[in-house]
């Protein structure tokens, strides 16, 4: 038996969620030690009313992987036992790439503080990075046909398991919706979230993000700006790279399939340097007229 999933993070549409394609979702939550996704708790609760099963997911930043395996437990507390922990090691704002022994580090803490080991999603190209982890966790490989591939038909290819014995997940696309096949069935999947058995503590409310965590401030607001990422624009609902100045509450998308897309508040931008060169030039030409002048 296999299952299929989707993957999402704070630009992903509901009706990805909600696909009845994927009988299992897996959530971003966190990112690096400073990154909180502000959808992930409606994320989870859409996923869970529509059955589905649940994993959640960490995108390494490339500090310390200690702290940063502490900064995802801490937010997901109340869910760990009910998802599959993973962590997601890729090159694009990670600036431990190229390390063979940063993943290994993470998923120590976390299998010492919960009991779970992580599953591993990471290219193909990139395996051998992760190859120290191949008797402890699971493989969530990433190999797609072309990135026009936008069907739930599995593609015929072959895909490495490099050091692990067996693929357990295999993303096969990307772009604007990411889709893969586990080799799981359900009760697999639950053994994956919570090998032993045991039941988690969950305090109230049961929401991964600490409610009682200070507001920060608008200093530490500024590194949680999110810069060209892909999602849907919160106005227009048009998927594309863009960026948010609020944490993902709002989501501007620039470049899409279509071409650069620009806004209102750009021609006015660019109206405040042109017009006095504009004026100036209008001023000089109706002077020149006065004299005779073309």
């Amino acid at each position: 038996m296999s299952i299929f999933t989707v993957d999402v993070f704070s630009g992903s549409a509901d009706s990805i969620v909600t696909d009845s394609h994927a009988q299992g979702v897996i959530i971003k939550t966190t990112q690096g030690t400073g990154y909180v996704n502000p959808k992930c708790n409606h994320q989870w609760d859409l996923a869970g009313a529509n059955g589905k099963l649940r994993g959640l997911y960490h995108y390494a930043g490339g500090g310390d992987p200690i702290a940063e395996a502490q900064y995802f437990l801490k937010n997901i507390s109340n869910y760990v036992h009910k998802a599959i922990l993973a962590i997601d090691w890729e090159k694009n704002q990670n600036s431990a790439w190229g390390s063979t022994n940063w993943v290994r580090q993470f998923v120590n803490e976390v299998h010492r503080l919960t009991g779970v080991w992580c599953v591993i999603y990471v290219q193909e190209s990139a395996l051998w990075q992760v190859a120290n982890c191949a008797n402890d966790c699971a493989l969530w490989v990433a190999k797609y046909p072309s990135m026009s591939w936008h069907s739930w038909t599995v593609p015929s290819m072959k895909v490495s398991s490099g050091a692990f014995s067996t693929i357990t997940g295999w993303q096969f696309t990307g772009d604007y919706m990411d889709r893969s096949i586990f080799y799981l069935d359900a009760n697999e999947w639950n053994k994956l979230a919570n090998p032993d058995g045991s039941s988690s503590k969950p305090s109230k409310p049961d929401k991964p993000v600490n409610p009682d965590k200070p507001k920060p401030t608008q200093q530490e607001e500024m590194f949680r700006q999110i810069v060209e990422e892909y999602g849907y624009d919160t106005e227009t609902g048009i998927y594309g790279k863009g960026y948010s100045h609020d944490n993902g509450k709002t989501f501007v998308v620039q470049d899409t399939a279509y071409g650069r897309k620009y806004r209102q508040q750009d021609a006015d931008s660019l109206w405040k340097l042109l017009k006095p060169m504009v004026e100036s030039f209008i001023k000089g030409n109706e002077g020149g007229k006065a004299d005779g002048t073309d």
